[in-house]
């Protein structure tokens, strides 16, 4: 491994270990400073021999047969020309390094392998949650030695993939200004991709993170070799819903930096797909997560850059960026400019002819209970608009509430309940205040996303002001809010793996 001796690289996993580092920081870290492939990467941030690795592959009959100079040569694929593993070989020795089977493929690994393979290795792949460093439910035989645990804190663990994700879209997006696709793979990336769409905005984050992870991972890998144009048109767009559901993901992580990073990567494909839908729903996102973090007058200039191509497009994503355009204007004071936008939304809305993205569906579309939301979101910050605001917010959750399940969702359904409670709050009907954000506070933790903990923590805001002090209901729905906001889902995690 370019010179690095097994001390060296044992030196230099304990170092990380000490430091706090997750498992696969360190096989990456392992990789890039010494070379190798990432199977061998893994095993090594173990601190395990070959043999080692054996003993313990044995003990999973499932698998098929393999001993040391196989497992030699499969850490050599596929610089060195040897022989493609098999998909329940990979399937294996993920459950033993504790990861999924995507991580363990190197660049350009994944489309040298045969069609069968590579399709059951990316439907297997969606089934891994998180497991143990070594076969599940049986002891390490006593031949090999004990290993220090490298789990980590869940929490640590989440943040670092967030932080390592927004690097590597970073790097790809450098790339990228400056056929190895079949339909089989388009067909699978499209279906993940669907998947978790829809499932972003049912499920706990914590679900979801690992998968599009791996499957951004894979459109950039697919993306770097060569393909036909429409291919890679489609993997473009692909790679781009990808790039923005991850920059989604940061921003509920409360990371605006990483998830820009990932927004930007997510706007390169939409302009390399030439996709004015993903341009418009990429901007508005860039809007949204400046809007949260509080940067206005930055969410201000990115819903304007998206106007251009908003003309140019039907899909929902033309709703979205006037919808989240007005938000910004309404906490910048601009009243006037806020209800001309939440106007033009409406226009479009009138406008509407479904695109790609709306295909997809969840979070890659905008319906009209979402629309309502954010009209409740914007007149919630206009003076003398609170009893509108209440309205279009019970307006929205009734609407949430009548949806079927695919189109629910509960962040935008718990922002339309904490508006709800806002404008009440500012009307002085504290007592219904309470009654609206009741169910925002019964939100489990791990789907207490930024977004959902800054909008309770508006209310507590409002309830400093000067008429509330001294009420008892104020003070008591105070209290409730600070308590729900120190555990929040980028912490509120599973423990183990």
């Amino acid at each position: 491994m370019s010179g690095w001796s097994k001390r060296d690289i044992n030196k230099l996993r304990d170092d990380m270990i000490r430091q706090g580092r997750g498992l696969e920081e360190i096989a990456e870290e392992i990789r890039l400073r010494c070379g190798g492939s990432r199977l061998a990467a893994f095993r090594l941030a173990h601190g395990w021999s070959q043999p080692d690795v054996i003993v313990r592959y044995r003990q999973d009959a499932s698998a098929l047969p393999i001993d040391q100079p196989t497992l030699s040569r499969l850490e050599m694929f596929p610089e060195r020309g040897s022989r493609a593993p098999q998909a329940t070989q990979i399937i294996a020795l993920a459950g033993i390094y504790g990861t999924t089977p995507l991580r363990l493929l190197d660049p350009f690994a994944l489309d040298r392998l045969e069609p069968s393979e590579r399709n059951i290795l990316m439907r297997c792949n969606a089934g891994f949650g998180s497991f143990p460093a070594g076969p599940v439910g049986k002891a390490p035989p006593p031949v090999v030695a004990p290993t220090r645990s490298l789990i980590q804190p869940e929490s640590d663990s989440l943040q670092r993939k967030v932080e390592m994700a927004a690097h590597r879209a970073l790097r790809f997006a450098v790339t990228a200004e400056g056929s190895n696709i079949g339909p089989e793979t388009l067909d699978q990336l499209r279906e993940e991709a669907t998947r978790l769409t829809r499932a972003y905005q049912q499920q706990p984050l914590t679900t979801l993170m690992g998968d599009l992870v791996d499957l951004q991972d894979v459109a950039f890998r697919l993306l770097e070799g060569r393909q036909r144009p429409a291919e890679a048109r489609e993997m473009y767009l692909m790679a781009g819903v990808l790039s923005g559901m991850l920059a989604k993901a940061s921003h509920d992580l409360g990371d605006p930096n990483s998830a820009m990073k990932q927004a930007r990567a997510s706007f390169i494909c939409a302009d390399n797909a030439g996709h004015d839908g993903l341009r418009t729903w990429t901007r508005g996102l860039q809007s949204m997560i400046a809007y949260w973090a509080g940067w206005p007058h930055e969410a201000a200039r990115y819903a304007q850059l998206g106007g251009e191509f908003a003309g140019r497009t039907r899909g929902t994503g033309s709703v979205w960026l006037p919808a989240q355009e007005a938000r910004v204007w309404a906490v910048l004071g601009n009243g006037e400019q806020a209800l001309a936008a939440i106007e033009r939304a409406n226009d479009a809305r009138e406008q509407v002819e479904p695109d790609e993205l709306d295909e997809l569906g969840g979070i890659m579309t905008f319906p009209r209970p979402r629309q309502l939301y954010y009209d409740a979101d914007t007149r919630v910050w206009l003076p003398g608009q609170e009893e509108h605001a209440d309205r279009v917010a019970e307006e929205a959750i009734i609407a949430y509430e009548e949806a079927p399940d695919h189109e629910r969702s509960f962040s935008d359904e718990a922002g339309a309940r904490a508006d709800q409670a806002l404008a009440r709050v500012t009307m002085g009907d504290l007592e219904g205040a309470a009654e609206a954000l009741d169910p925002v506070l019964e939100l489990p933790a791990d789907q207490r996303i930024g977004g959902i903990v800054a909008s309770a923590m508006r209310v507590h805001t409002a309830l400093r002001d000067p008429g509330h002090r001294g009420a008892a209901t104020a003070r008591e729905l105070q209290q409730r809010i600070e308590v729900y906001g120190q555990v929040s889902a980028g912490i509120a995690l599973p423990r183990g793996r």
